[in-house]
């Protein structure tokens, strides 16, 4: 179904977003990057995700485009390990000793090596999702939203110019409503990632100053990059770490 729709030359890329609250869907125009059309689809307590999935994947809109390519994107919990020590058998325990809450199986296990990192992320995703998706798209590529941010932290990483402090190391942090992203580089090596749960600016900043004392960062000298802060969070993390922006 790759090759269905539009006869234009202008190609077109599906991402498919799965979170707790349902699925998100996005065409963009692989031509200039732009988003040309985003849908909603919510998963209430009553309707299951995969029958609200199916309905969403035959909207006829699909059909008028044609996608080069498609991807589905697992918003969840992560954990990241060196890509020396990364092991297929090994992600179901490392992923319960990291998440022990989680209900999770072999099967909803999926992992995306990051190679410029020299590291790999683990995540979950259910199989029925994935099976449902591949019945329409068999060629989708599996991903996740914390892998998709760190690749973006660290292409900004690169981007710098190197500090005059060859010891700085730089704290990338992405907020959004129910969680934040953080990840830490010394120069363009990466030496930290996770991900937290926390829906208020109290967690947001008790959460962020404990990654900070716990990696022995220094307030003074480091430096805290913020995305989707709010101006009173931004101000606040402002009283604690000297380098923000």
């Amino acid at each position: 179904m790759l090759a269905t729709g539009s006869n234009s030359l202008t190609g077109y890329r599906l991402s498919i977003r799965h979170d707790s609250d349902g699925f998100s869907f996005s065409v963009g125009s692989t031509l200039d990057g732009s988003v040309v059309q985003t849908d909603r689809f919510p998963v209430s307590g009553t309707s299951a995700a995969e029958d609200v999935l199916r309905q969403a994947l035959l909207k006829p809109y699909l059909m008028d485009y044609r996608f080069q390519s498609v991807e589905l994107v697992s918003d969840t919990q992560t954990t990241i390990v060196p890509l020396e020590h990364f092991s297929k058998s090994d992600m179901l325990a490392f992923y319960r000793l990291c998440f022990p809450g989680q209900q999770v199986s072999v099967a909803d296990m999926q992992y995306q090596i990051l190679s410029a990192l020299e590291a790999v992320m683990i995540f979950r995703l259910g199989q029925n999702i994935l099976r449902i998706v591949q019945e329409y798209y068999p060629d989708v590529k599996v991903c996740c939203t914390d892998a998709q941010q760190l690749e973006h932290f660290a292409s900004l990483q690169e981007k710098r110019l190197a500090p005059a402090d060859a010891e700085q190391r730089d704290a990338y942090v992405c907020f959004d409503e129910k969680r934040f992203f953080v990840a830490v580089f010394l120069r363009s090596k990466l030496q930290y990632a996770s991900s937290q749960a926390a829906d208020n600016d109290s967690d947001r900043i008790f959460l962020l100053l404990g990654i900070w004392k716990a990696l022995d960062m220094r307030a003074q000298r480091d430096a805290c990059h913020l995305e989707g802060a709010s101006d009173k969070l931004q101000k606040t993390i402002g009283e604690y770490i000297l380098n923000v922006d």
